[in-house]
């Protein structure tokens, strides 16, 4: 797991986001993690800040411990994480639910996006 290779001022900030977005809806969620983006921005490249970027989102995935994905905000978040396990949930999600496919999209300009 990411998470676990995180240093503990990072894994503070996952755990704190994770907190606050359990209770939420995955729109919601879309819309927090979307407010955190730029802060990975700062000294990065715009690689290395992208790839931050989808670690972060990955890390808290992983601390949500949500195994379906039955949601195309929670399939947009999916396909943008660094794991293949949250990658290959959202293509099967797409592929169960194809009317879907247009709504998910690279939410955050990371790089993975459908069609």
């Amino acid at each position: 797991m990411l998470y676990e290779k995180l240093n503990p001022v990072m894994q503070e900030m996952v755990d704190l986001y994770v907190q606050r977005l359990s209770p939420l809806s995955w729109k919601r969620r879309v819309d927090m993690l979307g407010e955190a983006i730029p802060a990975f921005a700062g000294e990065l490249t715009a690689d290395q800040a992208k790839t931050a970027a989808r670690g972060f989102i990955t890390a808290v995935l992983e601390r949500l411990e949500v195994s379906d994905v039955d949601d195309p905000f929670q399939a947009s978040l999916y396909l943008v994480s660094l794991s293949l396990d949250h990658q290959e949930a959202a293509a099967g999600f797409l592929g169960a639910h194809p009317e879907y496919e247009d709504a998910v999209q690279d939410l955050f300009g990371l790089g993975k996006t459908v069609h």
